[in-house]
């Protein structure tokens, strides 16, 4: 058996440098309190990381305000963990913050599409008040402005989401 120093040199908890830069979810498995340098603390462990982080003030209200103030109702709920410079002690230095994912919102779209009848666009029943508009003929004569005119314009999408949330591993 070898004994390498370097593996009584890990932390137990993470460290901004674990994130490498990037954001990270998590998801609470519990939240223990143990004595940390004369000062009592709370642990948050993660059902996908070996580590746990040790709450600040600051994470400790965002989470208290998100979940409640009963830790007990903090399991099973997704965070995620980024880094930033902080204050500490007059320094400033990488230290995690917590971020509260948006909840999943369902489509508000109609679950049928617009029909087109005799040139009007009409909305299927059942999805409130039947909408008639006549169809512009006007769309279609329309000219294209000359390519130099363009040459100011940038295309731009929006960002296709990939609707995978949880792009880590987390046991769900």
């Amino acid at each position: 058996m070898v004994l390498l120093a370097s593996e009584y040199d890990q932390s137990r908890f993470l460290k901004a440098d674990d994130l490498d830069g990037d954001e990270r979810k998590f998801k609470i498995k519990n939240v223990t309190a143990e004595d940390l340098g004369g000062d009592g603390k709370l642990i948050v462990w993660f059902t996908n990381d070996k580590k746990g982080l040790i709450l600040n003030k600051t994470n400790n209200r965002v989470l208290r305000t998100a979940f409640g103030d009963d830790t007990a109702g903090w399991k099973d709920q997704i965070i995620i963990l980024f880094s930033m410079m902080v204050s500490m002690q007059g320094r400033m230095v990488p230290g995690l913050r917590v971020r509260i994912p948006p909840p999943r919102q369902a489509s508000t779209k109609p679950a049928s599409t617009t029909v087109m009848s005799r040139g009007q666009e009409t909305q299927p029943l059942g999805n409130g008040p039947v909408a008639a508009k006549p169809a512009s003929k006007k769309s279609a004569n329309k000219k294209k402005p000359p390519a130099d005119e363009l040459d100011g314009v940038i295309e731009s999408s929006p960002p296709q989401d990939s609707g995978d949330d949880f792009n880590d591993d987390i046991d769900l």
